[in-house]
């Protein structure tokens, strides 16, 4: 059973000023919360990864795909050529009481421009959520942005945007998108300034692909 204790589940305890500025309930994925906060609708499961699938294919619907128990996805990871790295130093080092699905860019390139680059000290962080529509980035990333492209009297300010990643085995995988709707945030979301740059990236750079994460392992 994916959720043991289905009897006594938590899920779905919103004010009502949410219901009424979304108009329906959210299914977050994230496992792993503060033991001071509610827990997460997986965090009262036994799943232990889960899978995305935003691909166009004929015959087939998109889906989300929850492994526990004894149905784990190993063929998904069988190959770690786009496997990337998750960190949990948003929890540890930042304050996020959540454990979100995080990697580290090693570079963010915009327009064919390199606009940022990770360091030992000063990273790229990127949170996967499909329920953002295209991207939001740190303040002070977005006005540097702005002032390259205002310099350069470029057309668009995000029309071409890749990021690149370090994978597990070594290699590089990219996620594009074109002219995704950005947004800002706060460079101290969590109370705590970042060291670097934070960015959740959403639906823009996911459809088309099948993501898989692999809570247990940090992949």
């Amino acid at each position: 059973l994916l959720f043991p204790q289905s009897s006594s589940m938590v899920f779905g305890v919103v004010s009502e000023s949410l219901l009424d500025g979304s108009g329906g309930l959210f299914l977050g994925l994230v496992k792993e919360t503060n033991s001071w906060i509610r827990p997460s609708f997986l965090g009262q499961s036994d799943v232990g990864a889960f899978s995305v699938d935003l691909r166009e294919r004929e015959g087939f619907d998109k889906s989300l795909t929850l492994f526990g128990g004894s149905r784990q996805p190993q063929q998904k990871f069988s190959n770690p050529t786009y496997a990337i790295p998750l960190v949990r130093d948003l929890n540890k080092r930042f304050g996020d009481a959540s454990i979100h699905y995080v990697g580290v860019a090693s570079s963010l390139i915009v327009n064919g421009n390199n606009l940022a680059t990770s360091s030992r000290r000063n990273k790229i962080y990127v949170i996967f959520d499909t329920g953002c529509t295209g991207m939001s980035i740190s303040t002070s990333l977005f006005n540097e942005r702005y002032s390259i492209a205002r310099e350069r009297r470029e057309n668009n300010l995000w029309g071409n945007v890749e990021l690149q990643f370090n994978t597990v085995s070594g290699g590089v995988a990219s996620l594009n998108a074109k002219k995704p709707l950005t947004t800002t945030l706060d460079d101290r979301p969590w109370g705590k300034k970042l060291d670097g740059h934070l960015i959740v990236l959403g639906l823009a750079f996911l459809e088309g692909h099948e993501m898989t994460v692999d809570i247990d392992n940090d992949k």
